[in-house]
């Protein structure tokens, strides 16, 4: 299957989130990645959404997925960083942590000599 302008779903799921209604936004979230499992920006959400729920095993279960896709995607390293603070893996935590600092200063000196 093609690619689909999920946009305007993962907005929806902000929204929802935003307001409170995590399970609607989980529930919007898990329909994207039916119809576009390597959608970065849903798996982000997901992970978020998770998260704020408590369901720390998913959260990182979506957050790993989202590091297969990019291992130097800045706000999935930090996303797993709290979801490893939550569960009580500190040094995997502090690892993640190391990391997400890392790539914000190579992001921050890209920014830079732009």
């Amino acid at each position: 299957m093609g690619k689909f302008n999920s946009k305007k779903f993962i907005d929806d799921a902000i929204f929802s989130f935003s307001i409170g209604d995590e399970k609607n936004a989980k529930e919007i979230l898990y329909k994207v990645l039916e119809l576009d499992s390597e959608n970065l920006d849903a798996l982000r959400a997901v992970s978020e959404v998770l998260l704020s729920l408590n369901e720390l095993k998913l959260a990182e279960k979506y957050c790993r997925r989202a590091l297969e896709i990019n291992s130097e995607d800045l706000t999935s390293t930090v996303s797993l960083a709290r979801i490893l603070v939550m569960k009580g893996d500190k040094e995997g935590a502090e690892v993640a942590t190391a990391k997400a600092r890392i790539l914000g200063w190579k992001e921050e000196l890209s920014c830079d000599s732009d």
